[in-house]
């Protein structure tokens, strides 16, 4: 006999309840892994092996199932900028910064998706402020030890990294290696050179308007249907 609640629902039927619902989380994180930010509730759904009507009756969107995984991958990206501000050789540190961030961007497609501004660009701003702190002390450091060029700013390496996380959609069998060669090629570009860098660093609300159309872009190429 199945013992009841005492709002007389059967004690059985809330841990399906609960076991469907972890099914849902652990099914939104290895997409979000493998496929991005992209998928949908439809798709988490499937891939946790229950119905729609279930998984929205545990979540109202996408959004309640990203919101822990992006924080994790955000915080995963401060204690590589952080680590890498810490490495006493700066120029080490610069490439153990761009070296990890391109690794998880090209394993784990929701953290490409916040770097791109794919997804949303309030978590690209979030990263952004959290990071920059970080990545200023790395390249005064660098300046001093004149390792870099004069006039490099944090934000000159986060549209550097924008630009590298086109090179992880490149189809290849092995895509670290081409992340190596065009990483070796912009970090050449940062070393101490006589030409100064020609105009300013952009702003961060120029990057973020210019990411944020890109990915609106992108998002749109993906929902949008051929015409009958």
């Amino acid at each position: 006999m199945t013992v009841a609640s005492a709002s007389g629902e059967p004690r059985r039927l809330r841990a399906d309840a609960a076991r469907n619902r972890q099914a849902l989380m652990d099914a939104a994180q290895r997409l979000f892994v493998s496929r991005g930010l992209s998928v949908t509730l439809d798709d988490i759904a499937a891939e946790a092996g229950v119905n729609v009507a279930t998984a929205y009756r545990n979540f109202a969107n996408k959004r309640e199932l990203a919101q822990a995984f992006l924080q994790s991958i955000t915080d995963e990206a401060i204690s590589i900028a952080e680590s890498a501000a810490a490495v006493e050789d700066p120029w080490q540190g610069l490439t153990d910064f761009f070296t990890r961030t391109l690794r998880l961007m090209a394993e784990n497609r929701g953290m490409h998706d916040v770097v791109t501004a794919t997804y949303t660009a309030d978590w690209m701003q979030h990263l952004e402020d959290r990071v920059n702190p970080a990545l200023a002390a790395l390249l005064g450091r660098a300046r001093k030890a004149g390792l870099v060029r004069p006039g490099l700013e944090p934000a000159d390496l986060g549209v550097l990294l924008q630009m590298l996380a086109t090179v992880t959609d490149i189809e290849t069998p092995d895509v670290e290696a081409l992340v190596k060669r065009y990483l070796t090629l912009v970090l050449d570009g940062l070393r101490l050179a006589d030409k100064k860098l020609p105009g300013p660093a952009p702003s961060s609300a120029a990057v973020h308007a210019a990411v944020a159309e890109s990915g609106g872009a992108q998002r749109a190429s993906r929902t949008r249907r051929p015409r009958a």
